[in-house]
């Protein structure tokens, strides 16, 4: 990532798809960590919310004020933020927080299914893609253009880019080497 004066949240900058696999309450802190993942699936079990207001606080990370909204819109990160209410797995799935519910014996075998649904491309494709879409959140719209076209043209001499083409034409799954 170019310099930036934003914050850099831990799990945003993990090269590889970050999945929070809840099971509990995810609450206060919990609650900031999920939101810096990429995807959130929950078990019947889950919960979550923001109470830091209920104690006197503002989120401590800031991922949450910076990352909900664009995960479950403005006005739903707000309500969230300023009641401080926690929310089952099911009225999050609904505003969008959690991609899905399961009961609590396969929430790690669905994580394990999104794990091989988003590993599915290049490593180094991957990581691209994961820079462009949290850059777009920080970078004005010439420097994330910039970076867009910076990465595209060194992963296309990549052995991956290579190999993906290849495979294409063979009709046949590809073999990453992450170079």
């Amino acid at each position: 990532f170019p310099e930036s004066p934003l914050p850099r949240w831990t799990f945003t900058r993990i090269p590889k798809p970050t999945i929070a696999a809840v099971n509990g309450a995810a609450v206060g802190m919990g609650a900031e960590w999920t939101a810096q993942c990429d995807i959130r699936i929950a078990s019947e079990n889950a919960r979550f919310g923001w109470v830091f207001p209920l104690r006197g606080l503002p989120p401590d990370t800031g991922a949450g004020p910076y990352l909900l909204p664009y995960i479950v819109g403005l006005s739903n990160a707000l309500e969230l933020m300023y009641s401080g209410e926690i929310i089952d797995a099911r009225e999050a799935e609904r505003i969008g927080l959690v991609t899905k519910v399961v009961p609590p014996d396969k929430l790690m075998p669905a994580a394990k299914e999104m794990a091989k649904k988003l590993t599915r491309g290049a490593p180094l494709a991957v990581k691209g893609t994961k820079e462009l879409i949290y850059g777009s959140m920080e970078w004005p719209p010439t420097v994330h253009h910039g970076e867009t076209g910076a990465r595209f043209r060194s992963l296309s001499l990549t052995e991956d880019c290579k190999e993906g083409v290849r495979s294409f034409i063979e009709k046949r799954p590809p073999v990453w080497k992450g170079r």
